[in-house]
């Protein structure tokens, strides 16, 4: 059985399943009562639900971690062909608006930071062609 106490993290947790599949995952995952109360009809129709295509990795999937200031900021970027139903993305445009604050001056210094590596490059070279 998987891990069931608070040592799990969302960290490990992929590192763990590595080579699995989403269903057999899923179900080390659950607590063994959860598993006892399940029919071989509920488990199938789970198990078939986790292997669903939809449910796999996106073809781009970039996460990692930047040290800012004293803590942790942490950016995913995950690109893919869109499966989300309608009502899903209508629903996630809500609850995660695209014109926040944050979000306009997490897009100002990303344009600033190309702007000035624009800059530097053009600097080098040309001192280079100057040397």
């Amino acid at each position: 059985m998987g891990p069931t106490d608070d040592t799990a993290t969302a960290d490990t947790m992929p590192l763990e399943n590595a080579g699995k599949s989403a269903a057999t995952g899923l179900f080390e995952r659950l607590p063994e009562w959860v598993l006892d109360t399940l029919s071989n009809e509920q488990k199938e129709a789970i198990h078939q639900a986790a292997e669903d295509p939809a449910w796999q990795r996106s073809p781009v999937d970039i996460r990692f971690t930047i040290p800012f200031l004293g803590k942790q900021f942490f950016i995913t970027v995950i690109s893919g062909a869109e499966k989300r139903s309608p009502k899903r993305r209508d629903e996630e445009r809500h609850h995660y608006p695209l014109r926040t604050a944050a979000n306009g001056f997490f897009f100002i210094g990303l344009g600033t930071l190309f702007y000035v590596a624009a800059v530097v490059a053009l600097a080098l070279q040309s001192a280079i062609v100057e040397f």
